[in-house]
């Protein structure tokens, strides 16, 4: 719009096909010549246009016009292939494109460079030389920031035979001397997969010590020893990879026990645990060098499931922000072009209504908040959803953590902090020996306590159910769903969340198979609406120990409808 800047009135559009400059201060040409398209254009989000460009920030650099040269190309040149081509770069985006056209210099098309191999972070620059080798300046990850993954890039093409790469494993690598190790090179790969390689193996010095592609050696001294493979294609290309094995020392065992539930906390209670270290090497144990600590986890922050009986933290904002193009600008407690995520934190703490409002300016993006003249990039390609969960994550990083130095025997009060309900405990066990004149090893362990409800979806195995809205679906009678490791210590009761639009049912749980043990029984009642959520409790009963907890649908007769049931989540209870 053609704008007043004394009265701040807004005016007509301009005509795109001869704008008119009538500013008091302009000296040159009142109407302007139609402005040239861009080429290639593309916003934060998917292009319909060029969608392989992908979506996120944009600062889009123009490479190269690469001429191929005959007369001076050398055997690491980029190809005749890329004649004429234009390389464009995205620092935001991280990606090189090489850019076709045809006789009249109109644009053709656009294909990825490199896009598996090349791993470019953030380029920047690029030149090649008259001989067509390649160089691309990169900046690194951060923005402003002294980064460690800058560098100068020389890209080599090799259009002949590709040398292999070497990839060494083994059976074993610490134990007490003498140590037979069984090692392999089956990982080794070779893209000219018609090559017969050759092997060398070197166990303690520069000798070679075998040339099969997986050797068996005895180490039989004590000591930290370099293993290396050099493999050889029949061209005469190779690679080497290295291992280490330690020879004289064992690892530590740890081991964490606990007379309360090893799965679950229920809220203002005391953890009894006992920690146990042994070691093949040493006669006696100090209990001052065992480090026991308990760390409290909030749920923005992450989550544990329980996952083939183990419980396995995932933290999906974390990820996300990986993925995205975010660390460029924000790092956890650094301030780089904007502000570091501990001081977003701190500014909003106990603010939970700024969730949507700091999504919504995620993916809107936005300037001025923090005294910055730097613009925030817009992220439209986030959903509202998606970039709450960033924004929780965030501002969890500001929340308490509960961390305490303890005894190797002792007890300690599990209370989540104020206001905090949903997040997980982890009491950690570290031991490191004394090495047994080798070098010193440390064994961890770790004991998870989280909410006793766990969500249906989350189940290790189904079967004959399907999933609804991140719920689990029982369509007929012999249907289950399994948690593996579940330990029943002080549970009494179990309570589910359900819907069953026309059938009445019964849920039981079995011990450690479909066919196991009963411990529990649900007769539950139809909600007369698959929409139509209701909780049910019952009793079950600690058969000892850690178990794999089979939750079984069952019904006598025909099932009317479409199906028997709906699970949304399941609470253990005392």
């Amino acid at each position: 719009h053609d704008s007043d800047f004394a009265t701040h009135a807004i005016g007509a559009l301009f005509d795109i096909n001869g704008p008119e400059n009538n500013s008091p201060n302009n000296t040159g040409l009142k109407k302007l010549p139609a402005p040239t398209k861009a080429m290639i254009w593309y916003p934060y989000g998917l292009a319909p246009e060029f969608p392989e460009l992908s979506d996120g920030g944009r600062t889009a650099i123009a490479g190269y016009f690469y001429h191929y040269n005959k007369n001076l190309a050398k055997k690491n040149s980029i190809p005749e292939y890329y004649d004429n081509c234009l390389f464009i770069m995205d620092w935001m985006r991280n990606w090189i494109f090489a850019v076709r056209f045809d006789e009249q210099e109109n644009y053709q098309r656009m294909e990825a460079f490199m896009p598996l191999t090349g791993d470019f972070r953030r380029p920047i620059d690029m030149d090649i030389t008259p001989e067509g080798v390649m160089y691309v300046l990169e900046y690194g990850t951060v923005y402003g920031a002294d980064n460690d993954d800058a560098r100068l890039v020389l890209v080599d093409f090799n259009g002949g035979n590709r040398a292999p790469v070497a990839k060494i494993n083994a059976n074993d690598s610490i134990g007490l001397a003498p140590l037979k190790v069984s090692f392999n090179s089956n990982k080794t790969i070779d893209y000219d997969e018609d090559d017969q390689l050759k092997y060398e193996w070197t166990f303690e010095g520069n000798k070679v010590g075998a040339t099969e592609a997986n050797p068996t050696y005895t180490f039989q001294n004590k000591g930290v020893f370099k293993v290396t493979l050099k493999v050889t294609d029949p061209s005469g290309l190779s690679s080497v990879d290295n291992f280490e094995i330690k020879a004289g020392n064992t690892l530590p065992e740890v081991a964490i026990s606990t007379t309360s539930n090893s799965s679950f906390y229920f809220g203002d209670e005391k953890l009894d645990y006992s920690v146990e270290v042994k070691d093949n090497e040493e006669t006696t144990i100090d209990p001052q060098k065992i480090n026991v600590k308990l760390e409290y986890l909030p749920k923005d922050a992450g989550t544990w499931k329980i996952v083939n009986g183990r419980n396995v933290f995932t933290s999906p904002g974390n990820t996300m922000i990986q993925s995205a193009d975010c660390k460029a600008c924000h790092q956890v407690d650094n301030y780089v072009l904007g502000p570091s995520f501990i001081d977003i934190a701190k500014r909003y703490q106990n603010k939970p209504e700024v969730v949507s409002k700091l999504a919504s300016k995620i993916i809107t993006g936005g300037t001025g908040v923090w005294g910055s003249t730097h613009y925030m990039t817009a992220h439209p390609q986030l959903s509202k959803e998606n970039a709450a969960t960033i924004v929780k994550y965030i501002l969890s990083l500001k929340e308490e953590k509960t961390v305490d130095s303890l005894p190797a025997n002792g007890s300690v009060s599990i209370n989540p902090p104020a206001g905090k309900q949903e997040g997980s405990f982890v009491l950690s066990a570290a031991y490191t020996d004394n090495g047994n004149g080798v070098v010193p090893l440390t064994t961890s362990k770790q004991l998870v306590l989280r909410q006793p409800t766990l969500q249906a979806q989350d189940a290790d195995k189904i079967s004959g159910l399907e999933r609804y809205d991140n719920k689990l679906g029982a369509m007929k009678s012999g249907a289950y769903f399994v948690f593996k490791g579940i330990n029943l210590t002080v549970i009494k009761r179990v309570m589910y969340n359900y819907a069953a639009k026309d059938n009445a049912g019964t849920i039981e749980i079995h011990a450690d198979s479909v066919n196991g043990a009963v411990i529990s029984t649900l007769n539950y009642l139809p909600t007369g609406d698959w929409t139509k959520m209701k909780q049910a409790t019952t009793t079950i009963t600690d058969p000892g120990g850690i178990h794999n907890l089979y939750f079984v649908f069952k019904k006598e007769g025909t099932v009317v409808g479409q199906g028997l049931c709906l699970v949304d989540w399941i609470r253990f209870g005392k």
